[in-house]
């Protein structure tokens, strides 16, 4: 878990590997059938050689429509997801074959984020490391890799980890629920299991051994290990187990740490429209290109008024007003605008301090060093204790903590992960305190189960005695 989780593709990744963004041919603008949606997202990128509007609506999944001539994308067939597949790999179409289409999702899509990118085309890479490519029919594009060692370093770790079995994975509620109350009942045995100890615990060293021996831990053998490595990583078990409730948000007591939909609205200041952008893609294309390698452009709203987002990599990206004549690239946006969009957020709360940070802090942070900087910090005095974290160079929320959410910060990851600022970037030292509680915590579980096994075998055989004699 430390090293290797699920299968993802992160968006450097992503975007690295997309085409170069053509839109010399765009025809279509707006597209009529965006607006009848209510469009989440709108975003131009290359399908297959041509320009094409990925629009997510407010209910429902991912659809696509050619920006050239405006037909339908409609849904990938096989020859097309391996052409995707085979300009996202570098490799040749004749290289690559399908392994099918799912519809629902699998073990390696399992989240509920995935859906609104169903189905999918999975693409065999037929290479060495057994790579498959997820296709989202819907978009056109990649949405995963996965690979042989990926995959098995899921199941060592991440899988029965977390519990991802698709089966119940799947199903977001009922998993949910499961390791709400598997995790609180592993908070009560260990809470028991302490008490336990500490009450049988004796300073005078009163019990009494075969032989002149004396001891303050009544038991010997496994039981003796078990209520020694108790003391020495019992409590940091039980925090593990704790943090790990904590992160379920039992009751949703934390927004967590991501803004709401409400949020990202009250903080663009009017709902996303194409209609309201005068400068088409083909000419803020035209423009953007000049600032950045582009990759793709997507349509936002910032404090009531369109602008576009240019972006080559998560770190590289450029805004470009929509609605003035001979736009230019933004490299941030002001200041001020970033304030009065906060405001809103909080109810117009006058902003306590307003900070840009060029390095993480203790809740805007990334131990893989992938989330973008700098970031604009505002923390509002509005009744719920806000603070926004804004990427000043696409004015969009990067992540929004209330006083809950924070507590929850430390609670959670702090407690679960020793993200401790003093500890997290101390790389390989928070790797070894990691490692070494791991195995006190691992070993004091396993003298657990091999006591709890010796219980009911020894239960099991008494039972069996009596039932012979009656």
């Amino acid at each position: 878990m430390m090293y290797a989780r699920m299968p993802e593709l992160t968006e450097a990744d992503r975007l690295t590997r997309l085409p170069m963004l053509d839109l010399s041919t765009v025809s279509i603008f707006p597209p009529k059938v965006a607006e009848s949606t209510h469009p989440e997202r709108i975003i131009l990128g290359m399908l297959n050689g041509r320009p094409v509007y990925r629009i997510l609506p407010s209910v429902g999944r991912w659809f696509s429509i050619y920006a050239d001539d405006g037909s339908a994308a409609g849904e990938l067939n096989v020859n097309a997801a391996i052409q995707s597949a085979a300009s996202f790999s570098g490799r040749t179409p004749s290289a690559l074959s399908s392994a099918g289409e799912i519809r629902d999702v699998d073990q390696w899509t399992v989240y509920p984020a995935s859906r609104v990118f169903l189905p999918f085309q999975i693409i065999n890479g037929n290479d060495a490391q057994h790579t498959k490519y997820y296709v989202s029919a819907a978009t056109g594009a990649v949405y995963l890799t996965t690979t042989l060692r990926g995959r098995f370093l899921a199941w060592c770790g991440a899988i029965p980890h977390w519990w991802y079995i698709t089966a119940l994975r799947s199903n977001n509620s009922m998993w949910h629920w499961v390791m709400i109350v598997a995790s609180g009942w592993g908070v009560l045995m260990s809470i028991f299991g302490i008490a336990a100890g500490i009450m049988r615990y004796s300073p005078s060293k009163r019990y009494k051994f075969p032989g002149p021996r004396y001891s303050s831990v009544p038991h010997v053998g496994m039981k003796r290990w078990h209520y020694i490595l108790g003391y020495g990583f019992g409590f940091i078990t039980f925090t593990w187990i704790l943090s790990g409730l904590f992160s379920m948000n039992p009751g949703s007591w934390s927004p967590g740490p991501d803004a709401s939909l409400a949020e990202v609205h009250t903080f663009a200041g009017a709902p996303l429209s194409s209609v309201a952008f005068t400068t088409t893609p083909k000419e803020a294309w035209s423009v953007l290109r000049q600032c950045l390698h582009l990759k793709e452009m997507e349509l936002i709203m910032f404090n009531g008024q369109p602008y576009y987002i240019g972006r080559e990599s998560p770190f590289n990206a450029r805004l470009l007003p929509a609605a003035v004549d001979a736009p230019s690239c933004l490299t941030q946006v002001p200041l001020n605008s970033l304030v009065t969009a906060s405001r809103r957020v909080g109810g117009e709360a006058a902003p306590v301090s307003i900070d840009t940070l060029n390095s993480y802090d203790s809740y805007y942070y990334d131990r893989k060093f992938q989330k973008p900087l700098p970031v604009v910090r505002v923390r509002l005095s509005d009744s719920k204790g806000t603070w926004l974290y804004i990427n000043p160079k696409t004015a969009l929320i990067q992540a929004r903590y209330t006083e809950r959410s924070r507590w929850e910060r430390w609670l959670y990851n702090g407690l679960h992960s020793l993200d401790f600022p003093f500890l997290v970037y101390r790389r390989p030292l928070w790797d070894v305190v990691v490692i070494v509680l791991s195995i006190g915590g691992f070993a004091l579980s396993i003298t657990g189960i091999v006591l709890t096994i010796r219980y009911f075998q020894k239960s099991f055989k008494k039972r069996r005695q009596t039932l012979r004699r009656a």
